[in-house]
């Protein structure tokens, strides 16, 4: 009997063994701002990964999200971060900065040369969207399907939960969606991009459907705009 307690006793001790309590690496967490780790902000959570994710998941580790001076978080190695924001300001922007080491998500390994602006949309957030960005490498630009232009920007869309058709004010290059687990020509699509938008400030609208977090987003040469849009 005291064999069999102890043994009890370990297997619920151990419960959690092996166990970090995060989700899975490739699936969509549950997004939870009301956890009350936040106090009186708002918590924002998301994935960086790579742009290829559909077709293969892959985290970007190491890249820093911070707000100019105020918080900062630095994603973990399936792209994921988790800080608190000003939750009484429609929208607080961060400066995305992808690590300067090899990423492990392409053959041969090749550096995120891009940096990135995060669009937090509270609306969105507090609708329950996930917020998700990506990034290409050197090596994948040269197949993206477009040449990036160093004195322009680019807007990266993702929509959470359903398909739209996203579109931007301004001047930008031939449009790209992902409908199923590629990249091709378009606007319609669960994750979208304009590349080479002029610099300035565009307003990002979206059809075929309700949805939460448009509105106008800075645009800056040779940086991707990251915006989450949440599907109702």
């Amino acid at each position: 009997m005291l064999r069999l307690t102890l043994l009890a006793s370990m297997l619920v001790a151990c419960g959690a063994c092996g166990d970090d309590g995060d989700p899975p690496s490739d699936a969509t967490p549950v997004v939870d701002i009301d956890n009350g780790s936040c106090g009186e902000q708002l918590r924002f959570t998301g994935e960086y990964v790579d742009w290829d994710n559909d077709a293969s998941f892959c985290g970007i580790a190491d890249a820093l999200f911070e707000i100019t001076d105020g918080a900062m978080d630095t994603t973990a190695p399936n792209g994921r971060f988790d800080m608190c924001i000003d939750g009484s300001a429609s929208t607080t922007l961060l400066d995305v900065t992808p690590t300067a080491g090899a990423s492990q998500c392409t053959t041969p390994p090749s550096t995120y040369s891009l940096g990135g602006i995060a669009v937090a949309n509270v609306a969105m957030l507090r609708a329950g969207g996930f917020w998700s960005a990506r990034n290409f490498t050197a090596d994948r630009a040269a197949t993206i399907g477009f040449t990036p232009d160093a004195a322009k920007g680019h807007v990266f869309v993702h929509i959470d939960t359903g398909s739209r058709t996203v579109a931007i004010t301004g001047n930008h290059g031939a449009t790209q969606a992902v409908v199923d687990t590629a990249w091709a020509t378009g606007d319609t699509g669960h994750e979208v991009v304009f590349p080479n938008v002029d610099v300035g400030m565009v307003t990002v609208s979206a059809t075929g459907g309700n949805v939460v977090g448009t509105g106008q987003v800075p645009v800056q040469a040779n940086t991707i705009t990251y915006v989450s849009l949440k599907a109702l």
